[in-house]
């Protein structure tokens, strides 16, 4: 009785809806997830919400439009999205979510983040943490340290990096700041910005409105392996005044590049002092304003960016290369496809 009526619960068709083209974070992800769990559940298909490429692998996988309204649907992006849907898998990065966010969560059956930061913030919100389970970000099988190094500098030269979006909470102006203020002109250092906008607008010259140090420098985001870029480095750095979860820092340390980050957020479920270089913050003040709401971050201290950045810096002039992580493979294999895949189904499956 018991095999049949999982059997009857589990017959909803699942639907997967989100972004599935570009490489942003919520695109990456949720690609990820699904390729984990093609293989392990029947009948699942995707609504995207933008056309996907005509060679995409996962145009097989299309929901036929429109949903008939029976489906388990998941929406992988931010609840309003799909004030209806069954299940959510979002994530937050400020001090708590939009008070809109709270009645679509509570009247859903299972609630999906990234992180602890993440959970805790929900769970305050929905004023329970039952229902709300932490499905961390699928590490692609090509972030590893062996594979092609898109190395700009020559190997005398430290070079930091970050990829990210230029938005007002990743504060790169900070990074800048603590970079020109600590190295002096004549030491060997390098900073690389790789970033993209969400309207388009030059990157390059938003750099160059914070700074004329030519050791700072923009790189196009158009480049087509990022995991070659962060073989190209020496540090990660990924000062933000909040993360969800911290993807790019994950995938640098992946492959095996040291990685330089705030004190706070999702980060710090697989970021500690003894694998990474931890920046001190500043407390909750105000950051985001959407509508009436404003929203609290945490700004990272430009002197503990300085302090993190040399303590890098210093341990590959003294050779003894603390920063470079030789062996990444029990870090990869707590983010595989296998296992988060596994763990998806079982959530899915438990509510359905």
């Amino acid at each position: 009785m018991a095999s049949w009526s999982m059997a009857m619960r589990s017959s909803r068709r699942v639907v997967w809806i989100g972004r599935f083209r570009g490489h942003g974070g919520f695109a990456t992800a949720t690609r990820e997830y699904v390729n984990a769990l093609l293989p392990r559940m029947a009948g699942l298909s995707i609504a995207p919400l933008e056309v996907l490429d005509p060679a995409d692998p996962l145009q097989s996988h299309l929901a036929t439009l429109p949903l008939e309204g029976d489906e388990f649907k998941v929406v992988n992006h931010q609840p309003t999205l799909d004030p209806e849907a069954d299940c959510y898998l979002s994530v937050w990065e400020f001090d708590r979510i939009p008070a809109e966010w709270t009645a679509i969560l509570q009247q859903a059956r299972l609630v999906l983040t990234q992180s602890a930061f993440c959970k805790d913030m929900f769970s305050r919100a929905m004023g329970s943490a039952d229902n709300i389970h932490i499905v961390p970000y699928i590490i692609p099988e090509r972030y590893v340290p062996a594979g092609p190094s898109n190395r700009l500098f020559t190997a005398d030269t430290f070079v930091f990096g970050s990829v990210f979006e230029w938005v007002p909470r990743k504060v790169p102006e900070l990074t800048i700041q603590a970079f020109e203020e600590e190295f002096d002109r004549g030491e060997p250092v390098r900073l690389l910005l790789r970033a993209d906008h969400p309207e388009g607008i030059d990157t390059g010259k938003l750099v160059r409105g914070c700074t004329r140090d030519g050791r700072v420098v923009p790189i196009p985001a158009s480049i087509p392996d990022l995991s070659a870029f962060y073989r190209g480095l020496d540090a990660y750095v990924s000062c933000t005044a909040g993360e969800g979860y911290g993807q790019t820092l994950a995938e640098a340390m992946a492959c095996g590049i040291p990685a330089i980050a705030c004190k706070n957020g999702g980060n710090l479920d697989f970021m500690d002092d003894g694998n990474s270089y931890l920046v001190d913050v500043q407390d909750w003040s105000p950051g985001l304003t959407v509508g009436e709401e404003v929203f609290s971050w945490r700004l990272p201290k430009v002197e503990s960016i300085r302090a993190r950045m040399r303590e890098a810096y210093d341990s590959w002039l003294r050779g003894k290369e603390k920063h470079k992580h030789r062996d990444t493979l029990s870090f990869r294999s707590r983010f595989s496809a296998g296992r988060i895949g596994t763990l998806l189904r079982g959530l899915l499956e438990s509510v359905m």
